[in-house]
């Protein structure tokens, strides 16, 4: 975010501190407790949300070589994406074309290639067979033939982006929308991965998104955490088509009206989150980035896979540094999983028992209601085949 964007929105937030004020909707609304517990509901998200594309899968810096290779299973569709040597990305399924084995596991670096561990069959890294096991065990049939099956794939502003069902197109431009050149002015392109954490839990994959888009449950639930440190029931909340940004200001905002307008941050002095349709939030926390994507389970709505992940702006080389890094790594699981997922876990089985038909977004939560509107959206488009 550069500077005047951050003034812009400083003074914002400033004006509505002073008027006891926070972003509003236009009304309330509701969401239909279905959409939390409903197996064919969680089948049309998976069809149209998390194979359908496109998704946000890290950062640049986790391949930060030729041949450097990372993992994905968390859409159902088991995804490898490799730095070429030319620069580029390759993203293609982590199946064998031979009888299916994977591939690679986790993350690492290749040589030239890679090889099947079943049978032997070799691929380049552009995912194109170079070798059959045995060579006179398949007459007739050409190497081409058995190519591994390729994703689209794009990288920008450090963000790298895979649609997981094959043949389906990226449209570069539109991934960040009205966004692109605010993400642009953090430079994530020369983050550092420091850690990453999957937390597995029993609630709806939507609940993790909602504990962020609204901060009038601090006093409630963060009074022993992070209460002391932001300034509670005030947010500002802006849409940018399909994702949103949402600012949470801490207490030391109301610092900067004794500083010259030159030196203003809102970068030091508030949280800012970016909810990136569908799934994904980037939290900038004063001076690191955090990042959260969450995946619903395969079978049952009411199980969920969240990945955290924190990035610096460089890498720890100091215990000091690393303890620093621990300790704010610390803070963020007590919250967020101590506190915040320990609610849903137990809103969960409320939401099976009858009392309600739908939950409730009041005028004061507009991101939440941003988020159900958009999802909803994508769920009445033209269904989705999904093989």
């Amino acid at each position: 975010m550069d500077h005047p964007t951050q003034l812009r929105l400083a003074n914002q937030l400033l004006d509505l501190i002073d008027r006891n004020g926070t972003s509003l909707a236009a009304s309330c609304s509701v969401n239909p407790v279905s959409s939390y517990t409903c197996p064919e509901h969680l089948g049309r998200e998976q069809a149209r949300l998390f194979r359908s594309g496109p998704l946000m899968v890290g950062l640049s810096c986790e391949l930060s070589g030729p041949g450097a290779y990372l993992t994905d299973d968390l859409s159902g569709v088991p995804i490898v994406i490799i730095r070429l040597p030319e620069g580029g990305l390759n993203a293609v399924i982590n199946v064998c074309r031979h009888r299916g084995a994977r591939l690679l596991e986790g993350n690492g670096t290749l040589a030239r290639s890679m090889t099947c561990p079943y049978h032997g069959w070799r691929y380049d890294l552009h995912g194109r067979l170079k070798k059959l096991v045995p060579a006179d065990g398949f007459q007739g049939l050409g190497c081409a033939e058995r190519d591994l099956t390729r994703l689209a794939v794009f990288e920008q502003h450090g963000l790298i982006w895979v649609s997981p069902s094959p043949g389906r197109a990226m449209e570069p431009l539109a991934l960040l929308g009205g966004l692109n050149q605010e993400i642009a002015a953090y430079r994530f392109e020369t983050f550092v991965l420091y850690r990453r954490l999957q937390l597995h839990r029993s609630f709806n994959w939507k609940m993790v998104i909602e504990t962020f888009l609204e901060n009038w449950h601090f006093p409630f639930v963060h009074r022993r955490t992070v209460l002391p440190n932001f300034l509670p029931s005030v947010s500002l909340f802006e849409a940018f088509d399909r994702h949103g940004r949402l600012i949470m200001p801490r207490r030391s905002i109301l610092q900067m009206r004794d500083q010259p307008i030159e030196q203003w941050s809102l970068l030091k002095h508030s949280l800012i989150m970016y909810w990136l349709f569908p799934n994904t939030l980037l939290l900038w926390q004063a001076d690191h980035l955090e990042t959260w994507q969450v995946y619903p389970s395969q079978e049952r709505p009411d199980r969920c896979t969240a990945q955290v992940s924190l990035y610096t702006p460089h890498a720890a080389t100091s215990v000091r540094e690393r303890e620093y890094w621990d300790k704010n790594l610390a803070l963020l699981i007590e919250t967020v999983d101590g506190e915040d997922f320990a609610i849903s876990e137990r809103i969960q089985p409320g939401l099976r028992s009858g009392a309600q038909e739908c939950l409730t977004f009041g005028r004061h939560e507009p991101a939440l209601q941003h988020f159900h509107r958009q999802i909803q959206l994508a769920l009445e488009e033209a269904p989705v085949s999904v093989g």
